[in-house]
């Protein structure tokens, strides 16, 4: 006569193999997304003679997907999972920080309706160059996009490290310990969306200034890992 099988002396190995495997899915599905930008960039837009107001969508649609790839990319943990054995700087069992939840106050309100304007002006200037003809049009919203976008990136960062209230409207979310406040990332990537898509269509519309926002947005992007380790470090050493 067999013993019985005991469900709780098994390790659950298929389950952590399926829970395991979800990552890696979500970073290759984030490469491909990336690389989808360059080729929407390149598509023929003259060629297949689309309306005017679909003329900046390919660029639009295709920077969004290089956001959403770089948001997948980042979600895929480390091969190894960090452990911490300083109580003043706990860990989960997954590698990750604590979350602290608190009701948001009138100050992250406030911030949330700043980052849900600056959203809706940039998309005002979308409106204004692919709607309303005339150069006059487009110089308005490339410039208004620019300035709104980069607000919106500025004060994501200053959010995310906490020099600024973060954007929540019930709950803010903060890890327990020093670092990032992932809670305003998602202002993050919309301001770096319009950013980078209003310097596209600037260039494409022949203005020489947006020669050089392209060139700092490279720079900008060849930097953003150093940059992005640094600050992961100095919030880990406070």
């Amino acid at each position: 006569m067999s013993a019985p099988h005991d469900e709780r002396a098994q390790p659950d190995t298929p389950r952590e193999g399926r829970a395991s495997g979800r990552p890696p899915l979500f970073g290759c599905v984030g490469l491909l997304c990336i690389l989808a930008l360059p080729a929407l960039l390149y598509l023929p837009v003259e060629v297949l003679a689309l309306p005017r107001w679909l003329t900046p969508l390919p660029p639009l649609v295709g920077v969004g997907l290089a956001a959403v790839g770089v948001w997948l990319v980042a979600l895929v943990p480390p091969a190894t999972r960090p452990h911490s054995s300083d109580p003043l700087r706990p860990l989960t069992g997954g590698g990750r920080v604590p979350i602290h939840e608190q009701p948001a106050t009138a100050a992250n309100r406030t911030g949330m309706v700043v980052a849900v304007l600056l959203v809706l002006l940039s998309a005002g200037g979308y409106v204004l160059v692919s709607v309303a003809p005339g150069q006059w049009s487009t110089l308005a919203g490339t410039l208004l996009t620019t300035g709104t976008g980069a607000l919106l990136v500025a004060y994501a960062l200053l959010a995310g490290l906490r020099r600024l209230p973060v954007p929540a409207w019930r709950w803010v979310r903060m890890p327990v310990s020093a670092g990032l406040a992932t809670q305003s990332m998602p202002f993050l990537l919309l301001g770096a969306v319009a950013l980078v898509w209003a310097q596209i269509a600037a260039f494409e519309a022949g203005y020489v200034w947006a020669v050089l926002g392209v060139g700092i947005l490279i720079l900008c992007g060849a930097l953003a890992g150093p940059i992005g380790q640094r600050l992961a470090s100095h919030g880990a050493d406070h």
